[in-house]
């Protein structure tokens, strides 16, 4: 059996990276399967693809469309809407073979589920493809795909490991961490106020933000926890390569975004055990329930994302139980879990 996977760059990212690890457990759950990749752009993953895959090409002009149009696969699976606006109506003119079309939080998805927009030529494309596969029920249901031909996968995350991380104990200090990049939509502000009121009632707090950004972003933010009295509590540790240490060293992991799919922070905070507070964007809610594995906040509500860091941090007993109800939430999203799920897609189709 061979596969066509074709994605849109190996630019480091939410589908990038999670297929790449998706991609390592194809192999490892069934080596006789080939996989072959297809990806429009270049970028920084690329040497993790050529590692797993049996053959991978870069480019989307005619000649390479052609060449894989061209070819005997068993099934194509797509990936990305713009891949799929692309290649699909080439494979449905000119090949009889199958087709998977891979849903995610793209912009045609975002843009249906949270402005209700119905984008007509993204659901002709679904609807024309053998099988579909969703991340979430919800963004499933903006769509009307005829039954039988739709799998839901569920966020697949490299958990395993965050799961051996202890539950914290009293050496760990009051820390709030945050793993998101420094950018306007994550409005890591509205963190920096919050702890300024959370220091109201524990001065000890603190506040790790991880994540890359420019210069002036950063200055921005420091400039803010100076101007609120907060400026010693704040740390900016940048881009880091594993965020485990990270999220060990903390009680709670928090994200107040304006927009999110299924945010991979939290699910890698919560197999930690640790509780987290989040604002109710987009499909957060397909992995926290409110009161249950932490909290969700309105958007740009300070006050209350205040209150939850606050209670979280004063109340040990409330904080280990969400955190507990957290770990466990995350099994199913273990990569290898959600691996068996989409290949099992991929073999019905073809």
């Amino acid at each position: 059996m061979r596969i066509l996977h074709v994605i849109e760059s190996f630019a480091p990212g939410g589908i990038e990276t999670t297929f790449l690890n998706v991609l390592r457990q194809f192999r490892a759950q069934d080596a006789s399967i080939e996989h072959h990749v297809l990806a429009f752009a270049g970028g920084p993953l690329e040497r993790g693809y050529r590692a797993v895959a049996h053959k991978v090409t870069v480019g989307c002009d005619p000649d390479t469309i052609e060449r894989h149009v061209s070819t005997r696969y068993d099934v194509a699976h797509v990936l990305f809407e713009r891949c799929a606006n692309r290649i699909v109506p080439e494979i449905l003119a000119r090949s009889a073979m199958p087709i998977v079309y891979g849903k995610g939080y793209d912009l045609g998805g975002m843009y249906r589920l949270n402005e209700g927009l119905e984008w007509q030529a993204d659901e002709s494309l679904l609807v024309s493809c053998d099988g579909t596969t969703f991340t979430t029920t919800n963004l499933a249901s903006g769509y009307d795909i005829p039954p039988g031909r739709t799998t839901i996968l569920g966020k697949a995350a490299d958990v395993s490991r965050f799961h051996a991380i202890p539950d914290p104990d009293e050496s760990t200090p009051a820390r709030i961490v945050c793993v998101a990049n420094l950018h306007p939509r994550k409005r890591l502000a509205d963190l920096v106020q919050a702890l300024a009121h959370v220091r109201r009632r524990i001065p000890r707090a603190e506040l790790r933000l991880v994540g890359g950004g420019s210069h002036a972003q950063a200055e921005s933010l420091m400039a803010l926890a100076s101007e609120l009295g907060v400026g010693d509590g704040v740390t900016l540790a940048g881009m880091l390569p594993d965020v485990a240490p990270e999220i060990q060293s903390a009680r709670v992991v928090a994200l107040p975004s304006s927009c999110e799919g299924v945010p991979t922070a939290l699910l890698e905070g919560m197999a930690a055990g640790r509780p987290v507070v989040s604002t109710n964007v987009g499909h957060v809610s397909s992995i926290v329930d409110e009161g249950v594995e932490g909290f969700l906040v309105a958007l740009g509500d300070v006050a209350l994302l205040a209150h939850r860091l606050t209670q979280l941090l004063s109340d040990s007993a409330l904080a280990a139980r969400m955190g507990t109800a957290a770990r466990a939430r995350t099994r199913n999203h273990d990569v290898r879990v959600v691996a068996t799920r989409w290949l099992d897609a991929l073999r019905a189709a073809a």
